[in-house]
């Protein structure tokens, strides 16, 4: 007989590779990583945004320096669509009349240099109507943007150089699948239109303009993924994804307009993307991981149902979804703890539990893990029978969805813990011969969304 060697041994040198992985998910590069995706740079990642862009190729890029493979040749991207318009700031004409007191002035703006249109409108002239001018980030503006529900012209002063002013140039898209409003908000740059007053006279303003008729349009939208092939049940597959979208900029709170999104979800993001570096380094699992960033999951899930309405890879080859929410604020006294969505749906969350364990993170309860198991981009695959939960350790702190929201506030020792305890979790997904199934419970709640 040949010599073989003792099983705990051949378990140990199978443990160095994870080992050596887990242990390159370091707090700096977490730190480092998340704190890119949620700078104000990001302007957050608003779907259709070309910050948002800017963030997929970011990952892209990371993808391919780790060696990832292309699900689509020649593409990191997975595209969908979003119904929007076609607005041409190059056709636009306004002039402006500004009444102070006695004081009149006429301001005759050029197209595109010095005025583009923001938002899609019914209307597309009017002369001599009463005009609101205002900065960008004012609350009353916010709430009737917000409202979509401006009955006169509403002009905005912004800096050349910001993105707003960048993504309205020329014949540019605006998402929506209807108007936005009675009239349109043009961008103006900043510079142009006179201070106010000396003597804090009162200021009229009025507008002649004329728009464009804007044209429906689908505008494509993408889903960023990267491939490890798996070896002997590599026609089986494991997502691992998380939303890398945010909400934008809306109303300021202290004079902060930019929602980062650091926890929701750069925070999912970041663990995405380094479980998919670690494991690009270490032996090929069993079966294939698929790493997704969605896009328009804060547009109601929009990024993972385009996915997996025309989905890369056959969804029913697809034995499980990790999908990740929210990771860097945990409730005190749970630090270094996670919890599952809709974990009495399924065996997913015993699975879990063990796998993560492994990496020294308990599984608890929360109290609205049920609730939020409709709520993620895990959703879009279970209504198609994909075993698919999301996997938090956090709370739906006062911060959420909030300027608030910022890398600063995170917990990054405790981020980094559970995403090294994600690894875990991702090969026992992709390792484990039998794939994690629906119980009666989690049977009867998919057949009830079928019915509807």
């Amino acid at each position: 007989m040949k010599n073989r060697l003792p099983l705990p041994f051949v378990s140990l040198l199978l443990a160095w590779p994870l080992a050596a992985q887990a242990a390159t998910i370091t707090e700096e590069r977490v730190r480092e990583a998340v704190g890119w995706i949620a700078a104000d740079e990001r302007a957050g990642r608003d779907t259709g945004s070309p910050e948002l862009q800017a963030t997929a190729e970011w990952l892209s890029a990371r993808f391919a320096k780790a060696g990832l493979n292309q699900v689509k040749e020649g593409s990191w991207l997975h595209e969908f669509t979003l119904p929007g318009w076609l607005v041409d700031s190059s056709k636009v004409a306004v002039t402006l009349v500004r009444t102070a007191g006695k004081d009149v002035q006429e301001i005759t703006l050029v197209a595109d240099k010095d005025v583009r249109q923001l938002t899609v409108a019914d209307a597309v002239a009017g002369a001599k109507e009463e005009c609101t001018v205002a900065l960008l980030d004012d609350p009353v503006l916010q709430r009737l943007l917000t409202a979509n529900n401006a009955r006169r012209p509403v002009v905005c002063e912004l800096d050349e150089q910001s993105a707003r002013w960048l993504a309205a140039g020329g014949s540019h898209r605006v998402l929506g699948n209807r108007r936005q409003a009675a009239r349109p908000v043009f961008l103006v740059r900043a510079g142009l239109l006179p201070k106010a007053p000396a003597d804090n006279a009162e200021v009229l303003w009025s507008m002649t303009w004329s728009a464009p008729a804007a044209e429906k349009i689908e505008v494509p939208q993408h889903n960023v993924m990267a491939l490890l092939r798996g070896t002997d049940k590599a026609d089986e597959f494991v997502v691992v994804s998380a939303h890398y979208d945010h909400i934008g900029i809306g109303r300021p709170v202290d004079g902060d307009a930019i929602n980062n999104g650091a926890d929701d979800d750069a925070t999912g993001t970041t663990a995405v993307l380094l479980l998919a570096e670690a494991m690009a380094k270490m032996p090929a699992p069993r079966r294939s991981v698929l790493f997704v960033c969605f896009a328009a999951e804060e547009r109601g899930l929009l990024g993972s149902a385009g996915f997996c309405a025309r989905s890369p890879v056959p969804l029913d080859k697809v034995v499980a979804n990790l999908n990740i929410e929210m990771l860097g604020r945990p409730e005190a006294g749970k630090e270094g703890k996670a919890w599952i969505t809709g974990a009495d749906l399924s065996d997913f969350a015993a699975i879990a539990a063990t796998a993560l364990q492994r990496g020294g993170v308990e599984v608890v309860e929360f109290p609205m893990a049920a609730q939020l198991f409709a709520q993620s981009d895990n959703y879009s695959f279970a209504r198609r029978g994909v075993v698919a939960h999301s996997l938090s350790a956090g709370s739906l702190h006062e911060d959420y969805h909030r300027p608030s929201d910022q890398v600063e506030k995170l917990d990054i020792p405790h981020m980094t813990k559970i995403i090294r305890a994600c690894l875990e979790l991702t090969l026992e997904l992709a390792n484990r011969d039998q794939a994690p199934q629906w119980n009666d419970k989690g049977k009867q709640r998919l057949q009830k969304v079928k019915d509807r």
